[in-house]
């Protein structure tokens, strides 16, 4: 019997992995379980802050359709970075209205660069991930009605781009259990 190759998991007839030396080095890092240098935790921080969003255009859960955010009408496929930023705002009202794509992406990158963002690595379906847990320092004017105290950014190695961002009151439920925290 053969089997079909699933799209978009490592080692299937997907893209391929992304040869950027640090999103090998997290490769390798959840692949050995050696551990990271200061350095190289740093490189990885700093690889997320200035990776860009995913730039795929997705299909639109029914329940987001037709919404509108800052003027556009939600359609039956968005860009990734437009969609997390309309989950963010108006479903989990943890970023406020009037936040844009730019501003949401500024938040994130700026939770990968905060001193204090702890940093892990795992493995979730398929694919390589390294996510930046920081506090949620956003200013006032950003903050939704139901604002937590952390941020999650959230980084696929295996594509090098970031796939998604939003804050939570803590750990419990978002890190996977093998989940291994390098700071």
């Amino acid at each position: 019997m053969m089997h079909r190759p699933i799209p978009g998991i490592a080692g299937a007839a997907g893209p391929p992995l992304s040869p950027h030396p640090v999103d090998q080095l997290i490769r390798e890092l959840v692949r050995t379980g050696h551990a990271a240098t200061p350095a190289e935790i740093d490189q990885i921080l700093e690889r997320m802050a200035t990776a860009r969003f995913d730039p795929r255009v997705v299909p639109v859960p029914l329940a987001y359709r037709g919404w509108t955010y800052l003027g556009r009408a939600v359609g039956a496929r968005e860009p990734s970075s437009f969609l997390h930023l309309v989950r963010r705002v108006l479903d989990d009202r943890e970023w406020a209205v009037g936040t844009t794509e730019q501003a949401y992406e500024q938040d994130l990158r700026g939770a990968a660069r905060d001193p204090s963002t702890r940093l892990a690595v795992y493995e979730r379906r398929g694919g390589t991930i390294a996510a930046a847990v920081a506090p949620n320092t956003l200013p006032a004017s950003r903050l939704g009605p139901q604002a937590k105290p952390l941020i999650l950014v959230v980084f696929s190695a295996d594509r090098g781009i970031l796939i998604t961002g939003y804050q939570v009151a803590s750990l419990a439920g978002h890190m996977p259990s093998g989940a291994r925290w390098l700071r």
